[in-house]
């Protein structure tokens, strides 16, 4: 489905198809690209290691952190001339040594990824190098009503589901006849049903301690 065909369905289905519009086109195409970054941000529709904006890390000698692509919603893999960084933490890491902040190497061995965007390399690189990252990114361009034929980056069999919480939107817009809380949280349940929770950050960050593996010094 396309931006067109969302806007015709909607239309269809809500009974706004004579003007005046309760919901103009603008409307609805900025709920359907909200409703792809929401199943994104839940879901992890778009796994990407291809994009070299977003998966390929130029690494400068002597600086160990890095910003991703603001896309980025979770790092699943780093490597090094193919082979798999470790995953690791700040309090591992303390583990295992005290003074593991200051240690360098000609290459990274582990990563520490903070779920918001900042990923650190151990040990700090001596040379300059590229890494590669596998990561969960939301889509890169944004869904609007002027560009009609733009289909949304999420896999096709997934569109009709975003239907769900365009509709939780349009009863969220404040008119007497748009509103409607008790409809716009039936959709909002079924779109949880069809896309799971949102982790908030705290949810988050357990989920990726519970995954880090044992580290062991390898100096």
């Amino acid at each position: 489905m396309n931006v067109a065909d969302f806007i015709a369905t909607f239309r269809r289905e809500m009974a706004d198809a004579s003007t005046p519009y309760m919901w103009s086109d603008e409307d609805i195409a900025a709920y359907l690209d909200e409703a792809v970054k929401e199943a994104c941000e839940r879901a992890r529709l778009i796994e990407d290691s291809t994009t070299p904006a977003v998966t390929t890390l130029a690494v400068l000698a002597g600086q160990y952190s890095y910003t991703l692509h603001p896309s980025v919603i979770d790092l699943k893999r780093v490597t090094y001339k193919g082979k798999a960084l470790t995953l690791s933490s700040v309090e591992a890491e303390d583990q295992n040594e005290m003074t593991w902040e200051n240690r360098t190497g000609a290459e990274p061995l582990r990563y520490i990824y903070n779920g918001m965007g900042t990923l650190r390399l151990v040990p700090i690189p001596t040379q300059p190098l590229t890494v590669q990252l596998t990561v969960y990114r939301q889509p890169l361009k944004t869904l609007t009503a002027d560009i009609d034929t733009a289909i949304p980056e999420i896999p096709a069999v997934f569109h009709p589901r975003l239907k769900a919480w365009i509709y939780r939107c349009a009863y969220l817009k404040q008119d007497a006849d748009t509103f409607d809380k008790s409809k716009s949280e039936e959709f909002e349940a079924q779109f949880e049903r069809a896309f799971g929770t949102r982790l908030d950050a705290n949810m988050a960050r357990k989920r990726r301690d519970r995954a880090l593996p044992v580290v062991r010094s390898n100096w």
